[in-house]
């Protein structure tokens, strides 16, 4: 086989139909099969094929014969030499590429006119700018007297740019296509199972709560999802992929499956705050309304089949009378953490009064250095860890236990037995404000629970009040307090059936939670682990997906155990949806002023351009002063808002969209949601990350690898960063301005 030809018509197919975006679906691997050579049919209901004497031919019913596009396989040898997955890779970055030459489209930053005859595509996302794999086209073609004909031709895979192209193959496939015959008959009527068409392709919504339902989403799901879905649980299984990935969707078909299988059994669906609660209990109605009969809603329902709660609200219940309803700070567990801090910060101020002036004389200069130095959010935040984690998950709240307990990684530098002691000083103050409101946080909550679950009473009632599975949606969220509970709620011969989604790259391990803490914890054997990862990413545009990668890659480079779920990845936007992207741009504008201004705009821009609701886009917020000057701006001008304030309130959302409000949301809140656009404001030096000193620098430079990472991909097709030009450009963006993965523009 010396060419593949694929016509204009065909080329629109191929970059439309989602099913060919990826070597994880069947048409993706059928389409690598024959590309290789190894497989000599290609059935399809709308592209055709044909195979003549020196190549093969991709067309269809419209067949356009006087534009297209070539692969010259005696030069161009990537689909022979790149595993099947970057060959699907390729094969649609090109692809892609020859849509927008031929609608005269704006190009991507990875595709490049190098002169009057030459592009240059990179289809892989790099960070290093020598020996980078490149692809090269010839668009001169169409001046080779060849009347009327446009025709491209890929010539060259590898590091090397000075290649000539020869036009033997293409010479070769015209001849032999002027004199072949090809059967230009309509497709055959079909249904969706046995033809993806474009139209119902490019129409479809697949986001997370589309209305599909649970029968029809089968044909969107890629080999990898439909692996994890349709089969019974035995043993514990994690699932980890990039963000938009799936794997919330996926957890929940899982679970329907199961409920649908299997009439006698229980199934608890664990997710960490209120708002994201309800927002998986919507999707459950929308794919499976017969969820309804199924879902526990009240105590008087508990022996339902399906459980959706959050993990204080099933330990609180668990306790029962134990705890009355005034003696917890809140129900929802992250706004009990909200209250957590509001009273730690009550005590850390009132012990630096009274204490710091002797302490910061015997304790370690590390320590004294990150105590006076730290920004105070940050601060309270290792404190709220601190506390939480290391004083009453792992030392029960025990001084002598404490003063000899291991450190972590990432945490506040104690060098000696003061800087503990200081520090337990806060934890005394902080528990005796508690007492004093006789209340509780979500850490005793969930550790008194733990004391009753290691119970023989429990473990008699857990054959009755068990369940058969765990699943436990963003498992990145939960500390080791909580993390320790969940092997404990299924029944005996179930207890390792936990079904877990995580995206490393957002939390596990910064403090020091790392894969082998985190399976001892579920109490999760060697032989008991099944993993799956996913590598498609659904929600964002290959740009999107580029820079967020860029970001992960810098972030790998500084620290130990952090991890890039986007290193294999691949985005499968259809060819409409590509044509709504704009690529990442980064502005840098004279004040705050300037950039709260300018946020807003963009929003409205976006709006009136789509002609749809402003709630499509998202203004994200990097700190909480910046978020105050945010919202007095939206107040001022009389700007409908809301803001987000719970992370994952997909219902605060929806309600924004149909009321067309803007959205506001602080960088901590808006994981677990997507929007069309997205606008981070406040991205400069000094705010991301905080300037501090010593070796807080660890810790927070990590934090904020994971924040712009999750902020990053929250959008689909636009994405704009606004800093203040006065504080000068964020260093975590330095990799991705030099490699031009993101556009930057001061004013």
């Amino acid at each position: 086989m010396k060419y593949v030809y694929i016509s204009l018509d065909a080329i629109n197919a191929f970059a439309s139909i989602r099913q060919y975006q990826s070597i994880d679906y069947e048409l993706g691997e059928n389409l690598y099969r024959v590309l290789v050579g190894n497989l000599s049919l290609f059935e399809d209901k709308t592209i055709l094929f044909k195979r003549l004497e020196s190549g093969i031919v991709f067309y269809t019913s419209q067949m356009d014969k006087n534009r297209g596009l070539l692969f010259d396989l005696a030069t161009f040898d990537a689909f022979q030499k790149q595993d099947s997955k970057s060959v699907i890779t390729i094969f649609q970055k090109i692809l892609k590429y020859a849509v927008k030459y031929f609608n005269n489209l704006t190009y991507a930053p990875c595709e490049k006119d190098v002169n009057a005859t030459t592009t240059i595509i990179y289809p892989f996302p790099f960070t290093a700018t020598k020996n980078v794999y490149k692809i090269l086209v010839d668009r001169n073609s169409s001046k080779l007297d060849r009347k009327g004909k446009n025709i491209l031709t890929v010539y060259y895979s590898g590091d090397n740019t000075h290649v000539t192209v020869s036009f033997t193959s293409l010479n070769k496939a015209m001849e032999e296509m002027k004199s072949a015959s090809f059967n230009l008959e309509q497709s055959r009527s079909a249904s969706p199972v046995d033809s993806f068409h474009i139209t119902n392709l490019d129409e479809l919504d697949l986001s997370i709560d589309a209305r599909v339902g649970f029968n029809n989403w089968k044909e969107y799901l890629t080999n990898k999802q439909k692996a994890f879905i349709y089969k019974d649980v035995n043993g514990a299984e994690r699932l980890e992929g990039a963000a938009g990935t799936g794997k919330t969707l996926s957890m929940i078909l899982r679970c329907i499956y199961l409920l649908q299988k299997n009439k006698d059994k229980r199934y608890v669906f664990v997710t960490h705050s209120r708002a994201t609660k309800e927002y998986i209990i919507q999707i459950f109605k929308k794919n499976f309304p017969e969820v309804d009969k199924l879902l526990c809603s009240n105590d008087e329902e508990r022996n339902r089949p399906l459980l959706v709660t959050t993990l204080q609200e099933w330990c609180i219940h668990f306790l029962g009378v134990y705890l009355a309803e005034t003696e917890y700070l809140d129900k929802d567990a992250q706004e009990s953490k909200e209250l957590q801090r509001y009273y730690i910060e009550e005590a850390y101020d009132k012990v630096f009064v009274k204490e710091w002036g002797t302490y910061k004389t015997i304790c370690s200069s590390k320590f004294v250095e990150y105590m006076q130095h730290t920004d105070k959010n940050l601060l309270l935040e290792m404190l709220q860890y601190e506390i939480a984690t290391l004083i009453k998950g792992r030392c029960d709240g025990d001084i002598d236990k404490y003063r000899i307990f291991d450190r972590p990684t990432y945490s506040i530098p104690c060098q000696n037995e003061n800087d503990r002691v200081y520090l337990y000083l806060i934890y005394k103050r902080y528990q005796a404000s508690l007492e004093t409101i006789n209340q509780f946080d979500s850490d005793d909550i969930i550790l008194t629970a733990l004391g009753q679950l290691n119970t023989p009473i429990w473990k008699r009632r857990r054959s009755q009040e068990g369940f058969n599975a765990c699943f436990i949606d963003e498992t990145h969220l939960f500390n080791l307090n909580e993390l320790s509970v969940f092997h404990y709620l299924n029944k005996d011969d179930s207890k390792n059936n936990i079904v877990f989604a995580l995206d490393k790259s957002q939390h596990i391990g910064e403090r020091g939670i790392l894969d082998e803490t985190m399976y001892s914890i579920l109490n999760v054997t060697e032989s008991d682990k099944i993993s799956q990862n996913y590598d498609v990413v659904f929600r964002s545009s290959p740009e999107i997906v580029n820079l967020a990668y860029n970001v992960l890659s810098s972030g790998v480079s500084v620290f130990d155990h952090f991890e890039n779920p986007l290193i294999d990845s691949t985005s499968v936007l259809s060819k409409s949806e590509i044509e709504k992207c704009v690529s990442p741009r980064y502005e840098l504008l004279s004040s705050d002023k300037d950039m709260i201004e300018r946020a807003f705009e963009e929003v409205d821009k976006y709006a009136k351009k789509h002609k749809i609701s402003k709630a499509t886009s998202l203004i994200v917020v990097t700190s909480s002063e910046l978020l105050d000057e945010v919202q007095k701006y939206a107040q001022l001008e009389h700007k409908p808002h809301v803001v987000i304030n719970s992370r994952g309130d997909a219902i605060k959302v929806q309600s924004a969209f149909c009321q067309n409000k803007y959205i506001i949301g602080g960088i901590d809140y808006i994981g677990g949601l997507e929007f069309q656009n997205v606008i981070i404001v406040g991205v400069d030096e000094g705010r991301v990350p905080p300037k501090y000193s010593g070796e807080s620098f660890h810790f927070t430079n990590y934090a904020w690898y994971n924040r712009m990472y999750v902020a990053i991909t929250r959008a689909k097709y636009a994405l704009l960063l606004l800093g203040n030009k006065v504080l000068g450009q964020s260093p975590i963006l330095e990799s991705a301005i030099q490699l031009e993965v993101i556009s930057l523009q001061q004013s």
